[in-house]
């Protein structure tokens, strides 16, 4: 029964998944990153940049020193940027527990966070939490790689989450994708497909032809999930037997960060805070080489705004 076999090919790449919280100590302050995800902007610039926030703790070793820890954050994306929370952005939930945010280009992909106690008599020095890498699979013909949640909601005793997802065809033929490639597994196994378009008509991903090293980047729509249910798993279908599934579950684990030696990234300020979708493409094509095949190569990287 061969054949079967191979018809029920699944390729189960567990990808890199989103390692939260993350830890980190400078031996003072502790500091744990619980999640992060993007929210709209509000602004001018909205069509094109958008709010990051950073859910995190700060607390002292010392508990028996109640002061409240003055801190400040800085963000650094993968090509560098760096950007500071902005107060309207910002939320305390609890004593030591907050939302912090910070006003990037929508493709911004977060590198580091650095934690700035300089003025905190008690503090200590600043130090640097990195991000997880992306979620990301290849099974050579394609690379599919998960940026993050865009937006999640419950109505009507239903949840609608927005994933923004790249597709990068490999292959030397063209390929066509559409929503309905796309799977989402909650963490009891039941299965939600996507959708182009959601309960109050935003759009997700389009039916669309790739051409040979050609990327998609677009939001990707599932609605309809129960409000108890987590992702944990996108599936993308490649062919009638042949899948990749993804490790989406951000709460896949505890990672402990490890301080670079040179302490903080020293880097200019972020100039131009709402570029365009080629500001993310010197990040972006490192990460995609770590999970494409030895075949590719930096040759034939797809160009313009389709490089991702």
């Amino acid at each position: 029964m061969k054949w079967l076999a191979l018809a029920l090919l699944v390729i189960l790449a567990p990808g890199i998944a989103q390692e939260y919280p993350l830890q980190m100590s400078n031996g003072v302050v502790n500091c744990t990153i619980f999640g992060s995800f993007k929210a709209p902007s509000g602004s001018s610039y909205s069509d094109s940049d958008t709010v990051l926030i950073v859910d995190l703790s700060l607390t002292r070793i010392n508990a028996s020193n109640k002061a409240p820890i003055l801190a400040t954050y800085r963000l650094t994306d993968g090509n560098d940027r760096i950007f500071s929370t902005r107060p309207e952005h910002a939320r305390d939930l609890q004593a030591g527990r907050a939302l912090i945010g910070f006003t990037v280009p929508r493709e911004t992909i977060a590198k580091s966070l650095t934690v700035d106690l300089s003025q905190d008599r008690a503090g200590g020095e600043q130090f640097t939490l990195r991000f997880p890498e992306l979620a990301n699979t290849s099974n050579g013909n394609v690379t599919l790689l998960c940026y993050g949640v865009l937006r999640s909601g419950i109505n009507s005793n239903k949840k609608t989450v927005e994933f923004d997802v790249a597709l990068t065809n490999n292959d030397t033929k063209k390929l066509a994708i559409d929503a309905g490639n796309f799977t989402v597994k909650d963490q009891w196994g039941w299965k939600y497909e996507s959708k182009e378009y959601d309960g109050y008509g935003k759009k997700g991903m389009s039916a669309v032809v790739l051409e040979p090293n050609q990327t998609i980047r677009s939001g990707l729509i599932f609605s309809s999930l129960s409000p108890s249910s987590r992702p944990v798993e996108l599936v993308y279908r490649y062919s009638d037997n042949i899948s990749l599934a993804l490790n989406i579950d951000p709460e896949a684990g505890l990672a402990s960060a490890v301080p670079d030696a040179g302490g903080c990234i020293d880097s200019e300020g972020a100039k131009d805070p709402a570029s365009s979708l080629a500001g993310s493409i010197k990040a972006t094509k490192a990460r995609l080489a770590k999970v494409k095949k030895s075949n590719i190569t930096e040759s034939s990287a797809p160009k313009g705004r389709d490089e991702l």
